[in-house]
């Protein structure tokens, strides 16, 4: 990940969007340009309080986009400003349309309509969403200590492309850019066609939302219709690469890790998202709960998400953990999907101190004679380490259990789930 500084998801509404972008792009699938652009190399997106701008981005993030745009190899000839705004397009479609410097895409993003059918199944997604609740239950007195799937600007889930990454990478926009970018210069590099198609091709994984044109429109709009390349964009200061994330440093189980703490009520950018929190009466339609402050811990191959006592105010804490590479919702044929859960942790974070954290103890000096054990580095993607890490041993529940938790109406199905 790139170095982010303290500071001190749904996935958007796409019914909404699809109308929005109906009406507010100009480009069409009937009047598309094949390119290429040209355009001065050293073009680049105005202070958002210029004329002509008709899309923001935050200043940060735009850098980080930039960054791993720079450091993406690619085949053939496709030039950075290309790139970039290829890596640009979808986003807006999938976050915000950021028609407003407040409407700047977020990179704290978290989904937030991966609802749950009702239906208590691991046939698909939707079924399977029962798993993002604690211990596997949506009538839990624990709502908001829910793992959303779908993260950060780009709304990589982990059902698909956002497997073997963390929430934590997924909100460090320069971090995940260098996958989505390496992407997207591959698939249009090894593309065949026009111009037009190339792009196509690269944005083939973000097809949904009204297709390919959204994108291509997008895309034109930021290169040059009627205005020189990029002076449609107008940059936003106060929104970081990491969105309002704070890298943290962590005591736990006898070690000291880099964590990360997310605070949706510290999003930069849209943030419309974190204002709604159905937890506490009604959903809306569809709606899954908004999470409660938690940590972020990359240990032993695993995805670690601690929601503590102190952010959510219930009378306990508690961690879950995903094989990174796996889908979080516990899927049929996929031995090992889903979310280990752990009704407590012992997370403390040093920049906290009312957290009272104890400092982590030295290093155990070898026995005279022996050699001591190499350490492991904190983001080790290794095989999972036979033993639970004592931060997780809490009780974690069997599927039995967790399955007996949900209350079946008499016809066998899931009955009326209590709203917390």
């Amino acid at each position: 990940m790139s170095d982010l500084v303290p500071t001190g998801v749904r996935r958007p509404r796409r019914r909404v969007l699809a109308a929005v972008f109906g009406a507010a792009l100009a480009v069409t699938a009937t009047n598309l340009l094949p390119g290429p652009f040209g355009h001065a190399a050293d073009a680049q997106p105005v202070p958002a309080g210029f004329a002509g701008v008709t899309r923001y981005f935050g200043r940060g993030a735009y850098d980080g986009i930039r960054a791993a745009v720079a450091a993406t190899p690619r085949s053939c000839a496709l030039d950075d400003d290309t790139l970039a705004a290829l890596v640009m397009a979808p986003i807006f479609k999938e976050v915000s349309d950021a028609m407003t410097p407040a409407t700047a895409p977020s990179p704290m993003t978290l989904s937030r309509w991966d609802e749950w059918t009702g239906v208590l199944s691991g046939s698909n997604n939707m079924h399977a969403n029962y798993g993002l609740y604690p211990f596997s239950n949506p009538a839990t007195g624990y709502p908001r200590a829910y793992w959303t799937p779908g993260i950060g600007i780009f709304q990589y889930d982990s059902a698909g492309v956002g497997a073997p990454f963390t929430a934590a990478e997924l909100m460090d926009v320069q971090y995940i850019t260098g996958d989505v970018a390496g992407g997207m210069a591959g698939r249009y590099c090894a593309s065949g066609g026009d111009d037009y198609a190339r792009r196509a091709a690269a944005w083939q994984p973000w097809s949904g939302l009204g297709g390919i044109a959204k994108s291509e429109a997008l895309f034109q709009e930021m290169l040059g219709l009627d205005a020189p390349a990029w002076s449609r964009i107008g940059l936003v200061d106060g929104i970081e690469n990491g969105g309002g994330m704070a890298a943290r440093t962590c005591v736990t189980s006898g070690q000291t890790l880099p964590c990360w703490y997310i605070d949706p009520s510290k999003a930069q950018g849209a943030n419309w998202w974190a204002l709604d929190d159905p937890s506490g009466g009604a959903p809306g339609s569809g709606e899954a709960p908004l999470p409660a402050p938690f940590y972020v811990i990359k240990r032993d191959g695993y995805e670690e998400r601690h929601f503590m006592s102190i952010d959510t105010g219930y009378p306990q804490s508690l961690a879950g953990r995903r094989l990174l590479g796996l889908n979080a919702r516990p899927r049929d044929g996929q031995p090992g999907s889903g979310i280990q859960w752990f009704d407590t942790s012992d997370v403390c974070d040093t920049a906290r101190p009312e957290m009272g954290c104890a400092p982590a103890p030295p290093p155990v000096a070898p026995v005279e004679g022996e050699t001591a054990a190499a350490p492991v580095a904190a983001d080790s993607q290794a095989a999972p380490a036979p033993d639970t890490p004592q931060i997780l041993r809490g009780t974690p529940l069997t599927v039995e259990e967790m399955l007996g938790s949900l209350r079946l109406s008499p016809e066998g199905g899931l009955g009326a789930v209590a709203v917390f």
